[in-house]
């Protein structure tokens, strides 16, 4: 008999967009990893940032392992680590498959060490690559984008604007962020920016509350794309992602400051 979790989800296979994101994560992972491990990071990651959730159902073994470009034997081995963590569940037969069982979570204290052992300048580093990224993106956005494109941003700045949960919201600012560059229609951009996002969600944002800044800003970048402003567009989502990371190296301080005084 089938678990709840896959009674029901035959029929949730992932977009063919999720899929392409998920092979866009490709070189994102760390340094080091055997081409196994390099998948379950890349399938954890997109798990993380929201691309894959929960229900959602893997290409079958064979189609997946090409599109990976790996063989079914090693994409066997990254799906059974992802079983051990829990976050995949497999069902054999003609209808099996691989379904999402959960989400990705690190707890404060992973997350708060991580940002503390970053450094000032790594992470004013990344704040440099992600706002160039993420202007350049808008700016070809305001050019390019086409109306499912600009609609999917609303609704992701709407979704953002609503969400109460904190972890749940950063995921959907990531997502908007990713989206911009999708809107782009630059796969390379779209590449760079998830390696950002995905290197940021690692790292604690502590408590946001309302998030009423990057609420603005995310009204801004869309108005600027929907009303073809590349300079406008740009100019937004670079203070959009400056911000953040101005409030990341805020947090960096207090935690080494905190942890200073505890020694």
């Amino acid at each position: 008999m089938k678990s709840r979790s896959v009674q029901g989800m035959e029929n949730a296979a992932i977009s063919s967009s999720a899929l392409d994101l998920l092979l866009l994560l490709r070189g994102s992972e760390p340094e080091g990893l055997g081409r196994a491990d390099q998948v379950v990071y890349q399938i954890e990651t997109a798990i993380l940032m929201g691309i894959l959730t929960e229900g959602d159902r893997l290409p079958t073994e064979s189609t997946l392992a090409a599109e990976l470009g790996i063989s079914p034997i090693t994409l066997r081995q990254s799906l059974a680590t992802l079983r051990t963590k829990g976050l995949i569940e497999t069902s054999r037969g003609r209808s099996g498959g691989s379904v999402i069982r959960r989400q990705v979570e690190f707890s404060d204290t992973q997350l708060r060490k991580k940002l503390r052992a970053t450094s000032t300048e790594a992470l004013r580093d990344i704040g440099d690559l992600g706002a160039a990224i993420a202007s350049m993106s808008a700016r070809l956005a305001a050019d390019r984008a086409d109306p499912q494109n600009i609609e999917h941003l609303q609704d992701l700045a709407k979704r953002h604007q609503d969400t109460a949960d904190e972890r749940a919201r950063r995921r959907v600012d990531s997502r908007f962020h990713v989206a911009v560059s999708i809107a782009s229609q630059s796969s390379r951009l779209t590449s760079a920016a998830l390696q950002v996002e995905a290197e940021l969600m690692t790292l604690w944002w502590g408590q946001l509350g309302p998030d009423e800044t990057s609420v603005e800003h995310h009204a801004a970048i869309v108005d600027a794309i929907k009303n073809r402003n590349p300079e406008e567009a740009a100019i937004a989502a670079e203070r959009h992602i400056r911000s953040g990371i101005e409030f990341l190296i805020e947090q960096h301080l207090r935690l080494t400051m905190e942890h200073g005084e505890n020694a």
